[in-house]
């Protein structure tokens, strides 16, 4: 997948946005999806060339913004951080987010071993199994480490995508040459050095911010998930797709 070398900018007509990421078409008729700094506001966005992508045949406009952020970092946890490799388990919080929908669907669609999603209520539990998760556990901290190796069949798990709020269990869980991923922005944990040299485990983290002034990043995660998603394989949740969770998501 292309994106823009120079250090330019692209006219989108907007045809879609949510927050500062937006589908449109450019000046010269190409369909992209790109990042803006700030939220647009009217029917053109000027955008860094680096930041605009093309959207492949058949991914919708609700499909390409959700998988330009959402979708590249759950892309990113799976295959930058965690290099997940086939036959291991992995635990996906908050599996009915935005970033953890599309990681329970990637992670079994990558050859995962066992995918083990948290959630809050068993209506979202129910969902996360129908998007490819093996069991879904309650989310709760209290407990959830034991609920966690008891979903894994007795054994540690390999890996634990962390958005926040859940890294004590979570460490604890992990088998020794296991990893944490953390990706959240505002629930942050201090990590106890003896808890991860102790076990054997790895502690990554994951910024978004940080894609941006590598746009290449973005393009080859893109690639992928514009690829399974039209294959059938990738269904990223947009809006409309909420109201068959629970209200209030």
């Amino acid at each position: 997948m292309r994106t823009g070398q120079g250090s330019g900018h692209e006219t989108i007509r907007v045809s879609r946005s949510g927050g500062t990421e937006v589908v449109g078409t450019t000046e010269d008729g190409r369909r992209v999806v790109a990042l803006a700094l700030d939220s647009p506001e009217g029917a053109t966005v000027t955008v860094s060339e680096r930041l605009v992508f093309p959207v492949s045949t058949g991914i919708t406009d609700g499909q390409a913004l959700v998988l330009v952020r959402d979708g590249t970092t759950a892309w990113h946890l799976l295959r930058t951080c965690a290099h997940l490799r086939p036959d291991e388990s992995i635990v996906v919080h908050d599996a009915m987010g935005g970033v953890g929908s599309l990681a329970v669907q990637l992670a079994r669609s990558f050859g995962a071993g066992k995918v083990i999603a948290t959630e809050t209520s068993q209506l979202r539990r129910r969902r996360a199994v129908k998007l490819g998760a093996d069991i879904a556990v309650e989310a709760g901290v209290e407990g959830l480490c034991e609920r966690l190796v008891e979903a894994n069949d007795g054994r540690q798990v390999d890996v634990v995508l962390d958005p926040g709020g859940m890294f004590s269990p979570s460490i604890d869980a992990v088998a020794p040459f296991g990893r944490v991923v953390c990706h959240g922005a505002d629930r942050a944990e201090s990590v106890e050095l003896k808890r991860i040299h102790g076990g054997s485990r790895a502690v990554i983290g994951f910024w978004f911010a940080h894609c941006l002034e590598r746009p290449e990043m973005i393009a080859r995660a893109l690639s992928e998930l514009f690829g399974l998603t039209s294959a059938g394989r990738l269904r990223p949740l947009v809006d409309d797709d909420y109201s068959l969770t629970e209200p209030g998501r």
